[in-house]
C-alpha cells in the first residue's frame, strides 16, 4: 500500500444484505404473508432446501451419536465377549475413522441433491 491518502467523496455502497432485509416477520409467519400476498422469488425454495438440509443434519447427528455410542460400548462388549483388550483397541482404531469419511461424504451428496432438486423444480416451475 502506498502512503498516498485518498478523499472519500460519497457514501460507500452497503454490502449485498446488509441492512437491507427490511421489515422483519414475527416467528411462525407462513412464506407468502408478504404485504402484498407474494412471495419473494426463491424465497419459498430457499426454504425448502433449509428445511431439507437440516433433515439431514438431524439425520446425520443421529448416526454420529450412534458411531460415539458404539466407540463407548465395545470395550465393555470386548469384554463380554473374550477379544481382549488388544482387539478391542485394534476395532477401535481401524473402524471409526472410515465410518466418519463415509458418513461425510454421504451427508455432502444428499445435501448438493437436495440443492439440485430444488433449483430444478425451480427452474421447471414446481
Amino acid at each position: 500500500m502506498s502512503g498516498r491518502r485518498v478523499t472519500v467523496t460519497r457514501n460507500p455502497v452497503p454490502a449485498a444484505g446488509a441492512g437491507t432485509a427490511g421489515p422483519l416477520r414475527p416467528l411462525g409467519a407462513v412464506a407468502d404473508a408478504e404485504p402484498d400476498g407474494w412471495a419473494e422469488p426463491g424465497e419459498l425454495h430457499l426454504r425448502s432446501i433449509v428445511a431439507g438440509q437440516l433433515s439431514l443434519a438431524g439425520r446425520t447427528l443421529a448416526a454420529v451419536a450412534g458411531i460415539l455410542l458404539g466407540v463407548a460400548v465395545l470395550p465393555s462388549l470386548g469384554e463380554y465377549a473374550g477379544i481382549g483388550a488388544p482387539g478391542v483397541w485394534l476395532v477401535l482404531c481401524l473402524v471409526p475413522p472410515p465410518l466418519w469419511a463415509l458418513l461425510a461424504v454421504t451427508h455432502l451428496r444428499r445435501a448438493e441433491r437436495i440443492e439440485r432438486e430444488s433449483v430444478r423444480a425451480a427452474r421447471d416451475g414446481g
